[in-house]
């Protein structure tokens, strides 16, 4: 039985800021809201290709921007190399993959003819390209180029909060925001894909790429990635491993809850291991998720081959809720056998080498302890559009009126990202915050930093008893 979905999607709500945000020279503005579109079912190739051909468009865009970026930084041998090492690992994990992008190719090949680099590459390479991007990007896994590889804001700030300890009813709220550089990034869409023989999901992603920075399946498993610890080229923690844009697919597609989900990111599935000969899972560097489901969540700070979990208590909170920003906090690590070690996550990067990750971490646990027992989804969605900042003594401290504000020093909840007023060059990318009910699951977002949206955030209702 197919479970129903609903879409509200209000045509008067969206982001009228979107027009400031920074693009290619010839590429269009951006859209005031991701292009929603709709339910999306049938085999991996076949929801590629619906994919590519309702947003072949946005496709297009982002491959553009992130094949030539590549070429500048890494040459282009040295990235079609990249190409081929990256695409084994994912066969690895699920074939179905690889259909997945082949579709997407095929569906947008009409745009993706018009690309200035239509002769360069194929259209699968391109899309291939685009979900390295983090990867081959942010987490560089040979020993040069280094220079320019990693934006000194990128970060995301995040939290789970599990049922009617630190919400105001008995649900999960898993919430997002995706700091980054807009260019491309903010060609986005969504739709609820149905893949067969899988769980159904909702995910906000740019055009091509996999998933984005949160996905959500009808079991209420959420998936959120945040950056990691960033000493990773000093810890050797970058590898040619499975890329998470794509990896999250197929973990939502899979998993019925935290747990399996868990053991499928550190471990991968038994016909990965099988394959690989590995005993856990091959990643791309140093990335933090945060996963939950209806009964609990649990943060994994990971390296390319190491990783440790985190649960709530371990740092002080109150309740059952986690927050997750950029900096690994865990004294421990098990590595690439699934062996408990000595040495800790937070060689990777801790507070200390990321302090702007560890003000952004303490004003979300200060938040979520203030309204403790209160938060639902109109106040989960208030607080990640924070501006504001606490003093040592925990004094909430806001912005004077007629002040460019704490945002545009990056290190909040919402931060702006270039000059005031417009802050054209980043900031969040997208907002999104989960609901995971016994009824069903409610995603809300919003394209770019979520203070400039105006009106009801775009939502989907879906899961068993969303009917009319």
């Amino acid at each position: 039985m197919v479970e129903p979905l609903e879409a509200r999607i209000d045509p008067h709500s969206g982001n009228p800021a979107m027009r400031h945000y920074d693009v290619s020279p010839g590429h269009p503005p951006y859209e005031s809201r991701a292009r929603f579109l709709g339910e999306i079912s049938g085999s991996w190739r076949s929801i590629g290709q619906q994919v590519g051909q309702q947003a072949g468009d946005l496709v297009r865009w982002v491959a553009d921007v992130w094949w030539a970026e590549h070429v500048s930084k890494y040459g282009r041998q040295d990235t079609m190399n990249a190409l081929s090492l990256y695409e084994a690992q994912v066969a690895a994990l699920d074939p179905g993959l690889i259909e997945f992008m082949e579709g997407v190719a095929e569906g947008a090949g009409e745009q993706l003819d018009q690309s200035p680099f239509a002769g360069d590459i194929s259209h699968y390479q391109k899309v291939l390209n685009t979900n390295i991007f983090d990867a081959w990007s942010y987490r560089h896994p040979t020993a040069t180029p280094w220079a320019d590889t990693e934006p000194g804001d990128m970060g995301c700030s995040s939290f789970a909060t599990v049922g009617d300890g630190p919400n105001a009813a008995a649900e999960t709220i898993a919430t997002h925001n995706r700091h980054c550089p807009f260019n491309p990034k903010c060609y986005q869409l969504a739709y609820v894909g149905r893949p067969e023989g899988g769980n159904a999901y909702w995910t906000i992603t740019p055009g091509g790429a996999g998933a984005g920075c949160q996905i959500v399946n009808d079991k209420g498993v959420s998936l959120i990635l945040n950056a990691g610890g960033n000493l990773h080229r000093e810890m050797n923690g970058d590898a040619f491993g499975v890329p998470w844009f794509l990896l999250f697919l197929t973990v939502a597609a899979q998993a019925d809850s935290a747990a399996e989900a868990i053991d499928m990111i550190t471990r991968g599935t038994p016909a990965y291991r099988a394959q690989t000969k590995r005993n856990s899972l091959l990643r791309t560097g140093t990335w933090n998720f945060l996963v939950s489901d209806r009964t609990e969540c649990a943060v994994i700070e990971t390296s390319c081959d190491r990783y440790a979990i985190r649960r709530p208590g371990d740092l002080g909170e109150i309740g059952n809720y986690l927050v997750m920003t950029n900096h690994c906090t865990c004294d421990h690590s098990f590595n690439a056998d699934n062996e408990r070690t000595d040495l800790p996550m937070t060689r990777f990067g801790d507070a200390a080498s990321n302090p702007g990750s560890a003000r952004r971490f303490e004003i979300l646990m200060q938040d979520l302890a203030r309204h403790h027992g209160r938060l639902d989804s109109g106040l989960a969605q208030q607080l990640m559009c924070g501006h504001h900042q606490y003093d040592e003594t925990g004094t909430r401290l806001e912005s004077p009126d007629g002040a460019a504000g704490f945002q545009f020093g990056g290190d909040v909840t919402c931060p702006h990202r270039g000059e005031y007023p417009h802050a054209p060059e980043g900031g969040s990318a997208d907002a999104k915050v989960v609901v995971s009910r016994q009824s069903g699951v409610e995603a809300n977002w919003t394209l770019g930093r979520p203070c400039e949206w105006v009106g009801p955030w775009d939502q989907v209702l879906f899961g068993k008893e969303f009917a009319g």
